[in-house]
């Protein structure tokens, strides 16, 4: 799936279907460097033609006349293509022969990566564009909050935060529901807030387009790859979502929705802090969670007590 508007170098079949749909009458020679391209098809991204040849165990003539039979003009119109599918984010694409070579990924390559998106975005952020969303936040007499796929949780999260600050916030689509079912309210001055990091559903820029239609303000949280949709929302935030793995990372998404409801709650730190003590009544009343004493161990103990 793609977002209009987005991985422009990617024209016609991917390159796995090209090769499949050849596949039977691939000359041997042909045929080896297929097999290799369809379990590491991202392998073109980051290796000449040359070095795939030799990694497939055939010439470079053979890899030329494959790209040509495949219906591509030249080698470097293929890896326009892969170059494009990685950019949107496709695990296929991302995994090649060297995540093979490298299977012991190490924890301290995995902080680096991490503090390095965590970095890049919280440094991006523009605290003019925090304030006033973040404002209209407060104002709005409604929030609808979406997200699809992987941005489904990541949107629930927001969603189950901004409800502890405020009333009428909504998450969308709700289970079984169509978004036209749960949008049938949105009027102008309410917000919506769109979280949608790669690999994103054409949904999203109808989603942001007909909310802008109707008069609402539109915050959107995505990341680099994105490119229509920021040029429709009132605001964009956006994330770092690469990872040492084929798998995105969401922890500074994460930590922008975090500030967003930190920035919120200072905000309205009276209106929030009386609702949350009333969440905490109705807590009490229904006795839906644990509390301290009674932990077995500090019954026992008398940990805490004077």
């Amino acid at each position: 799936m793609q977002e209009s508007g987005e991985m422009t170098d990617k024209e016609g079949p991917d390159l796995e279907s090209r090769i499949r749909e050849h596949y039977e009458t691939l000359p041997p020679a042909e045929r080896r460097l297929g097999d290799l391209l369809l379990d590491f098809p991202g392998d073109i991204a980051t290796y000449s033609a040359t070095e795939l040849a030799r990694m497939a165990g055939t010439s470079k003539a053979a890899a030329t006349r494959l790209f040509r039979r495949l219906g591509y003009s030249d080698f470097n119109a293929v890896r326009r293509q892969v170059r494009a599918a990685r950019r949107w984010g496709s695990p296929v694409y991302l995994t090649g022969t060297d995540t093979l070579r490298s299977r012991s990924r190490t924890i301290a390559e995995h902080l680096e990566r991490e503090s390095a998106n965590l970095s890049r975005t919280l440094e991006s952020l523009r605290p003019d564009t925090v304030r006033t969303a973040v404002r209209a936040l407060a104002r709005a007499p409604r929030i609808f909050v979406a997200g699809f796929r992987n941005s489904h949780f990541l949107a629930n999260y927001l969603y189950r935060q901004l409800t502890l600050m405020r009333p009428g916030v909504r998450l969308v689509p709700s289970a079984g529901q169509t978004l036209g079912e749960d949008l049938v309210d949105l009027a102008q001055g309410d917000v919506v807030v769109v979280v949608a990091l790669r690999r994103r559903v054409t949904a999203v820029q109808k989603l942001v387009e007909a909310s802008r239609a109707r008069g609402a303000q539109v915050l959107l949280i995505t990341d680099p790859s994105a490119t229509r949709c920021t040029r429709l929302a009132d605001w964009t935030l956006t994330c770092e979502v690469r990872s040492i793995s084929p798998f995105d990372s969401y922890a500074a998404a994460i930590s922008v929705l975090n500030l967003l409801c930190a920035v919120l709650f200072q905000r309205e730190l009276k209106n929030g802090y009386q609702r949350l003590r009333e969440i905490e009544t109705w807590h009490d009343a229904l006795e839906e969670l644990e509390t301290y004493d009674r932990f077995p161990f500090e019954q026992e103990t008398g940990a805490g007590e004077e």
